[in-house]
């Protein structure tokens, strides 16, 4: 029994598109002949690192660890939540809608991103409290996470998180959770969307760069120490959960062997067939890390 006909029969949870099949297999075989040295992972943060639901309450995603918390007004004293809520039920249809072309959804998403930007910078926020928030969220890694990541680190495999979230708040999630991820620049990249402040804490900017869930791309991390610990690792494993997440390598060149692995968080049958075309492996309602360490540790 080779490697995609052993993952399939022992987890339901798991599909790949049956013309893929031999691919997957194929690609997975390359992986493990190449070895470690000849691999890196690009992963994004929001409900792919992190759980979408626990005990079946939907936990918060990087914005909303700060939109949802009652202590964040704006200069009426009104709360930020009311608005970001009043955008989110508008907008997040569109950016889930599997049936909606992305070149339609890409200014709407752009527009989402701009206003919560700016509802956050209007507000009473600054760097001290943005600490303490997410200090005491129920944001969640996804069980196996930081095993995962410190194996990563540990085996010197670079790994990139991508996301179109807040990046202050996963740098500060990611020190109080997995303290060798930031210790090993070398190694570790984020790229988001990343609030700027004063000399005071106080939130004057975002970066000038706007990423959005349709947007990825690593032509950002050209300059980076991270860029040049990949220049001779020409095989990646790509982690996400929506559609937008699959074009996280398309500005990397000269890759041999690319497996893609997404998470569809409240799957039905019409999304699961789009996220089989999008993606290599698809995971149904996984909470878990256990697909992505096992495909690890084979390698």
């Amino acid at each position: 029994m080779n490697f995609i006909e052993n993952l399939l029969k022992n987890n339901s949870h798991v599909h790949i598109h049956n013309d893929k099949l031999a691919y997957v297999e194929q690609t997975i075989r390359s992986l493990i002949s190449d070895g470690r040295k000849m691999l890196h992972i690009v992963a994004d943060f929001d409900y792919t690192l992190t759980m979408y639901e626990k005990d079946g309450v939907i936990l918060p995603s990087t914005f909303a660890v700060i939109e949802s918390n009652d202590g964040v007004k704006l200069p009426d004293g009104s709360l930020l939540r009311v608005q970001a809520d009043q955008l989110r039920s508008y907008y997040q249809p569109i950016e889930y809608d599997v049936c909606m072309n992305i070149d339609e959804k890409i200014p709407l998403m752009i527009e989402w991103w701009r206003k919560a930007q700016a509802l956050l910078l209007s507000s009473n926020l600054n760097q001290s409290i943005i600490r303490a928030l997410v200090y005491q969220s129920k944001l969640e890694l996804k069980n196996g996470v930081k095993k995962f990541i410190t194996e990563l680190l540990r085996s010197k495999i670079p790994i990139l998180v991508f996301s179109a979230g807040l990046g202050n708040v996963i740098e500060i999630f990611l020190e109080k959770e997995i303290p060798e991820f930031t210790l090993n620049h070398e190694l570790s990249q984020i790229i988001s969307n990343f609030i700027q402040y004063d000399t005071n804490g106080n939130l004057v900017a975002f970066s000038k760069k706007l990423i959005h869930s349709f947007n990825k791309n690593e032509h950002e991390i050209h300059d980076t120490p991270y860029f040049k610990s990949i220049l001779n690792r020409s095989n990646v494993i790509l982690l996400g959960d929506t559609l937008g997440d699959v074009d996280m390598i398309a500005g990397m060149k000269n890759l041999k062997r690319i497996l893609k692995i997404g998470f569809l968080n409240r799957s039905t049958p019409a999304k699961l067939e789009v996220y089989k075309s999008a993606y290599d492996i698809v995971l149904c309602d996984d909470q878990t890390f256990d697909i992505p360490h096992l495909i690890l540790k084979a390698i």
